[in-house]
């Protein structure tokens, strides 16, 4: 365990074995037990998870497949992050401890900590990429090493020390930037720097003292990747990871640097803090822009620390909007929502759900409301947002929990998705996927000359014109107004198109739609075409994410309006 004499950047709470007995027997932390043991039982129980190979490591630079080899080197984190926590809970049973320490011989025997995918190249050997998931290893380890410190074998804690050297502290001293992600402005600044910074502050505190001014610089750099406003424009999923992990690095530094740099004093950072409460539509439905996903949840330790930084600003709803563990298993998180868990807020959140409200973005362009009846939220901005796709002018309506017309959110992931020359043939990245308009048979353009326009926040309404989204000469209006009501939402487009080809308005859902006399359900919602004399069409498209459907009106030529409502 922790020294208590030595000063650690980790929760003085970790180096207490009487919290983790509080932790293996309180009730208050039964969710957290309940999946750790789930997740031990599902990759670690067994012993050592199958071995990584060639063949499945090739696979991304020959199919561009990722899930062969990502599905066992993350089962093989989820064994290492299940297995530690075990031996912290349950000190005096040897199993955990012996699998946990041959997990951690065999990540430090791994060809590389980097995923294919970031890796780039298998022409020659080289096992010093830091990427994500290779950062995020090396403070992982770090971590577990500073935890269980001597109950770990020499050769162990060596190999470590010897690892994290030569693949995390040693790349990273060699040139700076290290790489794009130093000096970028989305998820990777913040989980890569944040990784690597805690890493030295465990293993090299001398090194880490000297490099601050060079991380606060990138993670200054990751902050203005966010609106002034606080929205994540990657999604609320990549909020959760690259804020998550942020958190913990302003966390560390706080106690490493004892309180004389304090990230959290930043009123930006307070306004970021509060994105993840204001984009549940109707239960756990969630706007789903970017690559993001129609269902969320908060992480348990993070929401809790934000919510004792920021008492007035930050919101926690019920428990079983909570989760412990993500599906990678990320070991600083997965801590966390033990160390990071508060008794009384965890306690006062019991039964608090999203209540009505509205939310107006106008730097970032989005409108969120949600009422006793159905949940919706729109954006404008820019084809050209990071994890861009192409929907400006995108809209999703959510009731009973569920998207009944949705954004489609992230598509698979392989190679090609990542491949800007083919990233807009998915249907989840091109308009063709969002509920916007067809014009003339040509979609939304991809770059930042393809934006909304003329965006307006009114008393009960929220318009922008989408024409400038599709660069098409003889489109010279696209106006959309959304105006709200009791019940639902009212879609109203005003066109100036003199081009050929008519006008296709599309509406999408994961729902099969059902066509009726004057409406089209849609799940618990019904769409009402107000414009007269357009019958809508039925349609599918099995893309990479899973089917979608299409409701399409296409539209009489020289139509200049059109109207629907959807309650």
């Amino acid at each position: 365990m922790i020294n208590e004499k030595m000063r650690s950047p980790v929760p003085d709470k970790a180096a207490d074995p009487g919290f983790w007995e509080k932790v293996r027997t309180d009730e208050i932390y039964e969710r957290f037990r309940s999946q750790l043991r789930s997740l031990w039982d599902a990759n670690a129980a067994g012993g050592v998870a199958d071995p990584l190979t060639y063949s499945e490591f090739k696979l991304f630079f020959t199919t561009g497949d990722r899930s062969v080899y990502e599905g066992r080197y993350f089962k093989r984190r989820r064994a290492l992050a299940s297995a530690a926590l075990m031996s912290l809970l349950y000190p005096e049973k040897d199993e955990y401890l012996t699998v946990l320490t041959d997990t951690v011989w065999c990540v430090c025997d791994e060809y590389t900590w980097c995923l294919p995918a970031h890796q780039k190249q298998i022409e020659r050997s080289d096992r010093s990429v830091i990427d994500l998931f290779a950062s995020e290893t090396g403070f992982a380890l770090a971590e577990i090493d500073a935890l269980l410190g001597d109950r770990l074998d020499p050769l162990i804690r060596d190999r470590i020390a010897v690892e994290i050297r030569q693949r995390i502290e040693e790349p990273f001293l060699a040139k700076e930037p290290y790489s794009w992600w130093e000096t970028g402005t989305n998820n990777w600044t913040a989980v890569c720097t944040g990784s690597v910074a805690c890493t030295l502050m465990l293993t090299d505190p001398e090194t880490a003292r000297r490099l601050i001014p060079r991380f606060e610089r990138s993670m200054d750099r990751f902050l203005t990747g966010f609106s002034d406003e606080g929205i994540c424009y990657e999604g609320p999923g990549y909020w959760k990871y690259g804020f998550g992990f942020f958190t913990v690095y302003a966390d560390m530094l706080r106690r490493f640097t004892d309180g004389k740099i304090d990230r959290f004093g930043d009123p930006k950072v307070k306004k970021i803090a509060s994105f993840l409460q204001k984009i549940f539509l109707s239960g756990k439905s969630a706007a789903s822009f970017s690559d993001g996903g129609a269902f969320q949840d908060y992480q348990l330790g993070l929401q809790h620390f934000l919510k004792v930084e920021y008492p007035g600003d930050v919101d926690v709803f019920d428990p079983g909007y909570s989760y412990c563990c993500d599906g990678c298993a990320r070991f600083c998180l997965f801590l966390r929502s033990a160390l990071w868990l508060d008794e009384k807020i965890y306690e006062d959140s019991v039964g608090r759900l999203p209540g009505p409200a509205e939310y107006r973005f106008p730097e970032a362009q989005w409108m969120i409301k949600r009422t006793e009846k159905y949940g919706f939220a729109a954006k404008g901005g820019t084809n050209d947002e990071p994890h861009n796709q192409n929907d400006v002018g995108s809209f999703i309506f959510a009731k009973n929990g569920v998207h009944c017309l949705t954004d489609p959110g992230a598509g698979r992931y392989t190679r090609q998705y990542f491949d800007p020359k083919e990233r807009y043939s998915f249907t989840e990245c091109s308009s063709r996927g969002h509920s916007v308009p067809i014009v003339g048979g040509g979609y939304q353009k991809e770059g930042a000359a393809y934006r909304a326009e003329d965006v307006r926040f009114e008393d009960n309404a929220f318009s922008l014109d989408l024409a400038p989204a599709y660069g098409i000469p003889e489109l010279k209006k696209l106006r959309r107004t959304f105006t709200f009501t009791d019940d639902g939402v009212r879609v109203e487009d005003e066109f100036g198109y003199s081009g050929a080809g008519r006008i296709t308005e599309r509406f999408v859902t994961r729902t099969e739609p059902e066509i009726f006399h004057d409406y089209v359900k849609i799940g618990d919602a019904r769409l009402y075409r107000i414009t007269p004399g357009v019958a809508p069409a039925v349609s599918c498209d099995n893309a990479s994410s899973g089917v979608i459907w299409f409701v399409d009106f296409v539209l009489p030529e020289g139509s200049e309006r059109f109207c629907a409502e959807i309650r």
